[in-house]
């Protein structure tokens, strides 16, 4: 994780950049969210695994609590909801030792690399979603043009041979959200954590199904969507 300053929609604010990088081509993949929490963590894997057409055999991760349960390195405990995601994608979680930044050190320069060069000057957009779309078009610019110096093949020549060698994708995407079921109230809102969502006054007293996202809320009733 790092953070940069954009302005969405007119508004100067911090996000969070979610970063990862393939360690044999070093290519590379950032998408921002407004929290480090546990389905942004999800979402960014899962979105990291479509950009990159595959999934790693192994992913290294460092000690957050986001993926975390308790431990560290090879004694840590993964979150119920990474180790799910791990299953669904057939990868194997690993953890980074306790303040060692070096065992992921390409990943770690990556975070300061994106800032310096994909959010200078400080990008504009409209939208979360218009911003990662221009994150994902930096990425690619960088995997197709990039050579490092220390490599005698470019990025793009180096993902190449990688890339065959990834697990296939799964047929469907692991759904990253978190679910509860809950009552409407008498005013026609559902309470989730520590905020009211209104919905339908048709629903009142209906136990509903809340899908919580990264960045959005979904309140199922009788199987479709009546309120986001």
């Amino acid at each position: 994780w790092g953070v940069a300053a954009v302005i969405l929609n007119g508004q100067r604010m911090t996000v969070n950049t979610f970063c990862a990088r393939l360690s044999y081509s070093c290519a590379p993949f950032v998408i921002c969210f407004r929290k480090q929490n546990q389905e942004a963590f999800a979402e960014g894997l899962v979105a990291a695994f479509r950009f990159f057409g595959g999934v790693t055999r192994r992913v290294l991760f460092d000690n957050a609590r986001v993926a975390v349960k308790s431990g560290s390195g090879k004694h840590a405990i993964p979150q119920e909801a990474y180790a799910k995601l791990a299953a669904h994608y057939c990868f194997q979680p690993d953890f980074c030792n306790a303040r060692s930044g070096n065992e992921k050190g390409l990943v770690e320069n990556l975070v300061g690399l994106s800032r310096r060069n994909f959010m200078v000057p400080v990008p504009r957009a409209s939208s979360l979603a218009e911003l990662n779309a221009y994150l994902e078009n930096a990425c690619l610019t960088y995997r197709e043009k990039h050579c490092i110096a220390s490599r005698q093949k470019s990025v793009k020549e180096l993902f190449s041979s990688e890339q065959p060698t990834l697990l296939p994708l799964p047929g469907k995407p692991f759904d990253a959200s978190r679910m509860d079921v809950c009552r409407v109230s008498p005013y026609a809102v559902v309470r989730f954590e520590t905020n009211s969502y209104s919905v339908p006054v048709k629903y009142t007293g209906q136990e509903v199904t809340v899908r919580a996202y990264a960045e959005a809320i979904r309140i199922y009733a009788d199987g479709a969507v009546v309120a986001e």
